[in-house]
This record gives C-alpha cells, sequence and structure tokens, in this order.
C-alpha cells in the first residue's frame, strides 16, 4: 500500500511538472489567465492580491520564479512599472507576453497628446513608413482578433464625439507608453505611464482582447492542449459579453445621465467612463499613478469640483491609502464608496474573480450615485 501512494504522490508530481507554468504579472490577469487555461496550466499572480501594482517591486525569489516560468504575461502599457524595472535591470531572458497589444488606448485623465504619440508610433514602424517586422506581424495578429470579436479596430464611437471623451490614441502595439512594449522597461517619468492610461481592463472588451491574445501565447507555448485552451476562452468570452450586455450596461442604464458623474482617488476609470458612459471629472492623485501627494491648490479645487457638480459619492480603492479623499469628504459632506480598482479580492470577498470585480464595482458606483428618492 505505502508502496501505491508514493507512486501515485510521484505521478501527481510528474503531472504538475508538465502542466505549462505561467505567471500572470498581478491578479486580474492571473485570473482571466486562469479561466483560458483552466486545468492544462498552472497559473500564479506574481503581485499578491490587495498590493498595488504600481508601487511592487518584485524580490529575488519572484524574480526565480518568473526565470522558471514557461510564459509570462504583463498588461502592459508600462502599468507594471516597479516589475517591469526589476526584470530589465536582472537582465533576465524569459517569455514576456505583453497581453494588452491589441488594446485600443485611451490618454491619462482625457489630456490627449496624440500628435506625439502618434509620432512615436510611426517611428516604430521603421523608416519611410514601412512597417517592421514586429509591428506589421502585431497588425495582422491584432486585425485578426477584432474580426474575431466582431469590434472594429479603429471604430469612432459616440462616446468620443462628446465634449468629454477623448480619441483613443491607437493600438498599445503601435504606441510607446513610456516601456518598451514588447520589452517592458520603461523607468516611468513625472505621469508614470507617459500620457497613456493602464487601466484598460474596467472595460470588458479589452478583457475580451487579453482572452485572445493569452489564448493565442498559451496555444503557442503548449500545442497539444490548443484545443483546451481555444475552448475555454470562447466560453470566457461568452461570459463576459452577457455580464456586460445582460447585467451591466442595464444596471447602469438605470442611473440618471446627469448623475454619471465620477471623482476618484486616481485615474483607474477613464475606460469604464467611455465605456459606461460616466463623466471623470476630478482624481485625487493625478497623472495614472499612485505616489505622490497633491498639493493645497489641487486638493482645493478638486473641493471645488465636488461642489459645483454635486456629485453625491466620490470613490476610494483598496489599494490606495484613503485618508485624503476621506478628509475631502468631511469637508464637502459627500460619501465615500470604495472600490476594487488595481487588484482582486481575497477569496472570502466581494470581488475574488474579474467577472465578480465587476459586477461589485458597478453595482457600488450606481449605488452610491443613485439620487435619494
Amino acid at each position: 500500500m505505502l508502496t501505491l501512494i508514493c507512486l501515485l504522490l510521484f505521478v501527481n508530481v510528474l503531472q504538475a511538472q508538465e502542466r505549462l507554468q505561467v505567471v500572470a504579472s498581478f491578479s486580474i490577469l492571473a485570473d482571466v489567465t486562469q479561466q483560458v487555461a483552466g486545468a492544462a496550466a498552472d497559473v500564479r499572480s506574481l503581485i499578491p492580491v490587495g498590493a498595488d501594482p504600481h508601487t511592487f517591486t518584485p524580490t529575488p525569489q519572484d524574480l526565480v520564479a518568473l526565470a522558471q516560468a514557461d510564459l509570462v504575461l504583463v498588461s502592459g502599457v508600462n502599468f507594471e512599472e516597479g516589475l517591469l524595472e526589476a526584470i530589465v535591470n536582472a537582465g533576465a531572458d524569459m517569455p514576456l507576453i505583453v497581453a494588452s497589444e491589441c488594446v485600443m488606448i485611451l490618454p491619462v485623465g482625457g489630456h490627449d497628446d496624440e500628435e506625439e504619440e502618434h509620432e512615436e508610433g510611426e517611428e516604430a514602424q521603421g523608416d519611410e513608413g514601412a512597417l517592421s517586422e514586429d509591428v506589421a506581424a502585431a497588425s495582422a495578429r491584432c486585425t485578426a482578433a477584432y474580426a474575431e470579436l466582431g469590434m472594429e479596430m479603429h471604430e469612432e464611437s459616440e462616446q468620443e464625439d462628446a465634449e468629454h471623451r477623448s480619441e483613443p490614441l491607437g493600438p498599445l502595439y503601435a504606441l510607446d507608453c513610456g516601456g518598451h512594449e514588447g520589452e517592458e522597461g520603461g523607468s516611468g517619468d513625472e505621469h508614470a505611464h507617459g500620457s497613456c492610461d493602464p487601466h484598460l481592463w474596467t472595460n470588458p472588451e479589452n478583457v475580451m482582447l487579453w482572452t485572445l491574445t493569452i489564448r493565442d501565447a498559451l496555444s503557442a507555448a503548449d500545442p497539444a492542449n490548443a484545443a483546451a485552451y481555444a475552448a475555454n476562452a470562447a466560453a470566457y468570452i461568452a461570459a463576459l459579453r452577457a455580464l456586460d450586455n445582460e447585467e451591466l450596461m442595464p444596471l447602469v442604464a438605470t442611473l440618471p445621465e446627469a448623475n454619471r458623474v465620477l471623482i476618484t482617488n486616481h485615474e483607474t476609470l477613464g475606460y469604464f467612463a467611455a465605456h459606461y458612459d460616466f463623466e471623470l471629472v476630478g482624481v485625487v492623485y493625478e497623472g495614472g499613478g499612485t505616489t505622490g501627494e497633491p498639493g493645497a491648490a489641487e486638493v482645493a479645487a478638486l473641493v471645488d469640483t465636488i461642489r459645483s457638480t454635486g456629485v453625491a459619492a466620490i470613490f476610494a480603492e483598496t489599494t490606495v491609502g484613503d485618508l485624503l479623499i476621506q478628509r475631502v469628504a468631511e469637508e464637502t459632506g459627500v460619501i465615500v464608496a470604495t472600490l476594487y480598482s488595481d487588484t482582486l479580492s481575497a477569496a472570502d470577498e466581494p470581488a475574488p474573480t474579474y467577472l465578480d470585480y465587476m459586477r461589485y464595482n458597478v453595482q457600488t458606483i450606481v449605488s452610491a450615485l443613485t439620487p435619494a428618492n
């Protein structure tokens, strides 16, 4: 009997070693990756649940885990700045996949340095406008992804025509957002992400694009399980569509348009606002990151914005300190509601998966902004 038990344990260890080993940068991306991988791969999140990806720095043990992975997935847009800088500095040579390469990127805070970003994108295409091999390959992949999802890659929505909307800068693969997409190692500046907003997962359609990129990356690394990855991806995209069209959109529609006004701790809801037709009018921490304290003038301006717009609530986040936003709320008399932004929750809390994360955040936003009877 003891021999049989030892043999079974040995077989289980071998099977675990044979499964693809995947590391995703943060919990939201790890959950989406796990939905596509199913039982065919082991997926772990490098940045722990509840940690701030903007400020996370990997330990030497984390770098060892990265080096041992068959596949490493990051969102890109220089979102994981501490992680990416550490990878480059360590000279790590690992298979790195930028999950967001096909996503149409919005400018941070609606401040559209569109001309500059497009010029940088054109430089990436090589001399005389000829596409580099990498950009041409990414363009082909993304064109196919948008076609598969029935989405228009360069569509200008009616929302973009509104005064407070920003036109997308372009797909990530064609932009320089402060890091080196595909290498991912920007050092960051006063705006940690250049002029690109990295918080793209707050629009479920962008997570559909993630899903296809993840499916293709897993299939290339593990062709034997490609059919399983394809089936899992199709099922997850169907779940995302149902969530967006049958749950979230109808819930948002119950909120009067005049009340769809957002003030948040940091600029994390730009894609959400564009997709669900909200207006983002103020933030505590400007520039897309969570470091640095706003000055007295910035805080006073935020207080004025709250009073002039008449918002009923402002939104804190689980990964960002809320002392300042609580002080602003006390001064203005509005309530503070807390959202999950750059992380999921623990398993016994409201947002352990991406689907739960979106449900919780939309329910919280609509509830907080719904006028009292």
